[in-house]
């Protein structure tokens, strides 16, 4: 497919994350634009490094994180921190990714610095359906994938049945969907390794 869906824009324009937010690309993520540029069969102009989340998202562009600079710009970074705190608190609305496949998720970076690592916080809500999609294997040496470990509630993914203290990995290049506990609000935590994340990337382009 070489467009976004009408949908997928949709639920992108859904997310807490404004479309007006202006990026300064850095060299990693010029070259993550440039390739996604290059699947949609859209131009891409290699001088240009600014651009708006909203034109980013039309490129298929997902945030999927926050710089260092980012982190310690809000005040985390610094110090002990526990889901207690006030700061972890307001990480869900300072340091908010996106969810384009699916709609009524809630998903959040955790506010400490252990660059290059960075964990996510994702809340479902009760029947929540992830549709198929793919990431793209960041190499052929190292495609990279996703982690997640389910803390509450229950995920159905590939037959089976996934309980809080559970946790499936997913390799990038690889197609997924899954769908969460129809009675419950189900929570995770995930770890995404995608293309040059550890430069602290903060863009994928995954595609269904």
């Amino acid at each position: 497919m070489s467009n976004l869906t009408h949908d997928q824009h949709k639920l992108h324009h859904n997310t807490v994350i404004s479309d007006d937010e202006l990026i300064i690309l850095l060299d990693c993520e010029l070259e993550t634009l440039r390739r996604a540029a290059q699947r949609q069969g859209m131009d891409f102009d290699p001088n240009r490094r600014k651009y708006t989340i909203g034109e980013l998202r039309r490129f298929g562009l997902v945030r999927e994180g926050y710089t260092r600079d980012e982190i310690r710009a809000h005040g985390f970074g610094i110090g002990p921190v526990t889901c207690h705190d006030t700061e972890a608190i307001s990480a869900e609305q300072l340091l908010p990714v996106e969810t384009p496949f699916g709609s009524g998720i809630k998903k959040w970076q955790l506010p400490f610095d252990m660059m290059p690592f960075r964990m996510m916080k994702t809340v479902f809500q009760p029947g929540t359906i992830v549709r198929p999609h793919v990431h793209p294997a960041a190499s052929e040496e190292d495609p990279g994938g996703g982690l997640r470990i389910v803390t509450q509630g229950e995920i159905l993914y590939d037959g089976k049945s996934y309980a809080p203290g559970d946790w499936f990995y997913i390799p990038n290049g690889m197609t997924y969907e899954f769908i969460t506990s129809p009675d419950q609000v189900t929570v995770c935590f995930y770890k995404y390794g995608f293309f040059m994340w550890t430069e602290q990337n903060r863009f994928s382009h995954p595609h269904d």
